[in-house]
């Protein structure tokens, strides 16, 4: 068993893993796998996913509280599922923002190949989509509807201009043209947008052209709040778009 209290290279672990090699390189030969790979190659990889098992390990391991006490087994437990609740979360927004930049990338190419009357509104969704960046994206919580449907309640970010519309038009496209963007990881799920729904935790992102902000949010920040914000001087000219 591994000492996960100290690195890989303790004489114990690098024991360990001396032996995992052994035992790898021993199947290699007896399986005849299909590719050969160097002692060095399987070195690198067992100490890659020593790490990983420590830093799993790690986290799993009583925090003291605010209290200067340990957590208990329950404390720990619910720590865990919380810290993997924000990173799938991450990771949900994250593959938003890639697939809504991949949709205008692809449809700003398309339409000067074909329709470039379009192009103009192609090109302004594009830009407003990585001027947000994965940060300005919208979060959700799923939910379930008359009983039956499982839905996705978008978060509100006061902070952020409403800018449902616009990400409507981009997520709307990439259902009618499935032929050209083929469906992957779980099927999509209908997201509604209220104002009843629940307030986004996330910070707001710093740093955008003004127009991108509420402007009710930003009357009701201080002239302090409104400097550490660093709002940007780039033109950013707001407009209705239109797409046939």
């Amino acid at each position: 068993t591994f000492d996960l209290r100290n690195g890989s290279k303790t004489p114990w672990n690098s024991k360990i893993i001396d032996l995992l090699l052994e035992e790898i390189q021993k199947r290699c030969i007896e399986e005849q796998w299909p590719f050969q790979r160097s002692e060095a190659y399987f070195r690198e990889i067992l100490h890659d996913r020593y790490k990983r098992l420590r830093t799993i390990w790690t986290a799993a391991q009583p925090k003291v509280t605010a209290k200067g006490i340990l957590e208990t087994p329950v404390e720990v437990e619910k720590r865990l599922v919380t810290k993997k609740d924000e990173t799938l979360k991450t990771t949900r927004r994250r593959n938003k923002y890639r697939r809504r930049v991949a949709v205008v990338d692809h449809l700003v190419k398309q339409t000067s190949d074909e329709n470039e009357e379009d192009l103009p509104a192609w090109r302004w969704l594009q830009r407003l989509i990585k001027t947000l960046g994965e940060g300005g994206m919208s979060s959700e919580e799923s939910d379930v509807e008359n009983d039956i449907e499982t839905v996705l309640r978008v978060k509100n970010m006061t902070w952020r201009r409403a800018i449902e519309r616009e990400m409507d038009i981009v997520d709307h496209q990439r259902l009618v043209d499935d032929d050209i963007f083929a469906p992957q990881g779980s099927k999509p799920m209908k997201r509604i947008c209220a104002g009843g729904n629940l307030m986004t935790s996330r910070a707001q992102v710093d740093g955008l052209p003004k127009v991108l902000y509420s402007e009710g949010w930003l009357a009701g920040l201080t002239k302090r709040q409104v400097e550490r914000l660093t709002i940007s001087e780039e033109e950013f000219k707001w407009v209705k778009v239109a797409v046939a």
